[in-house]
Parts: C-alpha cells; sequence; structure tokens
C-alpha cells in the first residue's frame, strides 16, 4: 500500500514550490491609478505652482505689513488736532502690523515644513483681543462720559473682546501644557 508523504517521510532535500515573482502592473495600468495628494504635491510643475502661491502670499502679507506701519507713522506724526483719537489710531495700527507679521511667520513655519502650528493662531487671536479691548478702553477714557446705548455697546463689546481673550488664553495654556505644537 503506497503511504502519502507527510512531513515525517518528506526527503529535506525535495524542492518546494515558490510562488511566481509579481509582475508590476504595466505602465498604463500604473498611470491610471489615481494619485494620492501627497503624490500630486510631488509632482515637479504642480509643486511650483503651489510653491509660487505661498511665496506670493508671504510676499503680499509683508507688503501689507510695510504699507500699514508706514501710513500709521506718517498720518501720526503728521495729523493736526485731536490728539487722543490720533494715538488711538497709532495704537491699533500698530496692532494691525503685529498682526499681519505673526500670521507671516505662520505662513512661514508652514513653508518650511513644520506642519501648521496651532499656537500662532492662538497668539494672533489674544493680540486681536486685546487690540479691541484696547481700543474700547482708550474711547471710554478720552471721549469723556458716555451713557445710554453707546455705554451698553461699548460694555458689550468690552466684554466679548475679554471673553474672547480669556478663552485663547486658556487654550493656549492647554496646548503648551500638553505639548501639542500642531
Amino acid at each position: 500500500m503506497p503511504t502519502e508523504p507527510n512531513s515525517a517521510n518528506a526527503s529535506p532535500k525535495s524542492p518546494r514550490p515558490r510562488p511566481a515573482p509579481r509582475e508590476s502592473a504595466p505602465p498604463a495600468v500604473a498611470a491610471a491609478r489615481p494619485l494620492s495628494w501627497q503624490g500630486l504635491l510631488e509632482a515637479k510643475p504642480l509643486r511650483h505652482a503651489v510653491d509660487a502661491v505661498q511665496y506670493g502670499v508671504a510676499l503680499v502679507l509683508l507688503l501689507i505689513a510695510v504699507v500699514v506701519l508706514v501710513r500709521t507713522t506718517s498720518d501720526f506724526l503728521t495729523a493736526q488736532g485731536n490728539y487722543p483719537q490720533n494715538l488711538i489710531s497709532a495704537i491699533d495700527g500698530v496692532l494691525v502690523v503685529i498682526i499681519v507679521v505673526d500670521v507671516l511667520r505662520t505662513v512661514l513655519t508652514h513653508f518650511e515644513g513644520s506642519g501648521f502650528p496651532l499656537q500662532p493662531f492662538l497668539i494672533i487671536g489674544i493680540i486681536s483681543a486685546v487690540r479691541d479691548i484696547l481700543s474700547v478702553s482708550a474711547r471710554l477714557a478720552l471721549q469723556g462720559p458716555v451713557s445710554g446705548a453707546s455705554f451698553e455697546r461699548l460694555a458689550i463689546e468690552l466684554g466679548v473682546s475679554s471673553g474672547v481673550a480669556l478663552a485663547l488664553a486658556g487654550a493656549l495654556v492647554l496646548t503648551q501644557r500638553n505639548g501639542n505644537q500642531m
């Protein structure tokens, strides 16, 4: 009676069948596969176009910051009369320049491949809220007594800006505590 070979009876020199080598897909089939977003960005012409747009955005932000700074300085130095209002406008312009420069710094960080950081946006939001608080406070202090609907509007604006600043500061503390640079 013939016996079936098993692992105990098998000869150590018997060749094992090897799987056939896989052939890569023909070029036409490989080209028909959809590319991922990362694959598209790695394509040379598209990569150069994306880089050009990003550098264009950075250049526009830099130009805006310079124009606002020069105009704010010029307006403050050449203004006649109403000094308190001119001072408020100058502080407001400088804070706008700080915000634009922080946005530019965030964009440049993104260009360097460091991801898209969350903390600079939180800081920009805090600066914006503080800018509003300073603007309302200066108007209240320099305009003299305010009453009625105007006072209510300014009080609500001050309260909302303060709440936003506190919420963003809390978010900033939480991201720093967790070590998230996102």
